[in-house]
């Protein structure tokens, strides 16, 4: 009898574990909502700048992020990265005795996009830039700007649409002054084919409360841009800037991916030095193992066509007041295993400027 009770509290017990089992199987789980992912990416680097000894340093980039599906219609983001508080690095430097490295708030926003507005997202926070960019000429591309962004697709049939994409960011916040504020508008159309994609559009960014302030992040680094000095010797941005800028990209097959791009931009708030321009070509893609990508890019950034503290880090040192080529080669060493190279020939200063070369050569792994 006591064996007969004891293999009917055991039957008891395993049916409720596996109930509760199928229960739980068939709830949703964080994991279905949550995608995690990020990258680490090791580099050598060497500098050779004009009157200066070559610079030799390896650095890392590490980055982690994660997006969820917090409801049908809303998504949010948060992701870490490594470096200081540099608006367009993300690279720290194998430096300081082995010391522990810093990470920070990369991302961190919202995502709204409502049902009954089909092509609409509407974006609050630290977020990826918002804008079509087909260069990093004025954007670098670790730059993720803090405000609220709205992007529109409009589907006119299968093979076109149109994109509208616009926003307000908060650049620079003053308690006993007024902020300097960047507002954003820009309209593209989109044709793709199965022969081609063609992308081209217009943009147009405003700051307010720019011209007369200290230099953004840096108040003693104008990053190219032209500046007025105090009798105390603090630095003032000498212009404003309104800058209009068309863009294209075409995409094709030729026997291996085929990219062109280049852009054109104009500060219409500068008397001269307001111009800037990029044009490049891209071959193959970074896909399977064994593929392989080449660029080149040639570009001219005069010192007020943009602001040069959130245009690319690497090229001339970065900022504006720069012009110079960028060579790029890669290959796919194994999945989420790829090997990059870039080369830099530039000058620091569009006229009468200094050599200034540079060569990374990476190792990125991607989860």
């Amino acid at each position: 009898m006591k064996k007969l009770m004891i293999a009917m509290l055991a039957g008891s017990i395993m049916a409720g574990v596996s109930a509760n089992a199928q229960e739980t199987a068939a709830k949703p789980q964080w994991t279905d909502s949550v995608k995690v992912k990020g990258d680490v990416r090791v580099r050598f680097e060497s500098i050779d700048e004009e009157g200066r000894d070559t610079r030799d340093r390896m650095r890392y980039r590490a980055r982690l992020g994660a997006e969820a599906k917090v409801t049908d219609e809303v998504d949010a983001a948060i992701a870490l990265a490594s470096g200081n508080d540099d608006p367009v690095s993300t690279n720290e430097t194998f430096d300081n005795g082995f010391s522990s490295k810093d990470a920070r708030i990369d991302l961190a926003y919202i995502d709204i996009h409502p049902k009954a507005l089909d092509g609409l997202n509407a974006i609050l926070g630290k977020m990826k830039n918002p804008f079509i960019a087909v260069n990093d000429l004025q954007w670098d591309g670790d730059l993720n700007p803090e405000g609220v962004a709205l992007n529109l697709e409009l589907p006119a049939s299968e093979t076109f649409k149109l994109l509208v994409n616009g926003g307000a960011f908060w650049v620079e916040e003053r308690s006993s002054d007024d902020e300097t504020m960047l507002y954003g508008a820009q309209a593209a159309a989109e044709l793709k084919t199965d022969a081609a994609k063609i992308t081209t559009g217009a943009s147009f960014f405003y700051y307010d409360n720019i011209e007369g302030f200290a230099p953004i992040y840096d108040a003693e680094d104008s990053f190219g841009n032209s500046v007025t000095e105090s009798e105390d010797g603090d630095l003032a941005y000498a212009t404003g800037f309104e800058i209009v800028e068309l863009f294209a990209k075409v995409g094709f097959d030729a026997g291996l991916p085929v990219e062109l791009s280049g852009n054109y931009l104009v500060n219409q708030d500068a008397d001269d030095n307001d111009t800037g321009y990029m044009v490049g070509i891209k071959l193959g893609k970074l896909k399977d193992v064994g593929s392989f990508d080449l660029g080149y890019s040639y570009r001219e950034l005069e010192a007020d066509a943009a602001v040069g503290a959130f245009a690319d880090s690497d090229i001339g040192g970065g900022g504006s007041d720069i012009k110079g080529s960028k060579i790029t080669a890669g290959y796919q060493l194994m999945k989420n295993l790829t090997g990059n190279l870039s080369y830099f020939i530039s000058q620091k200063g569009v006229d009468d400027g200094t050599d200034y070369d540079r060569l990374q050569i990476d190792l990125v792994a991607k989860f």
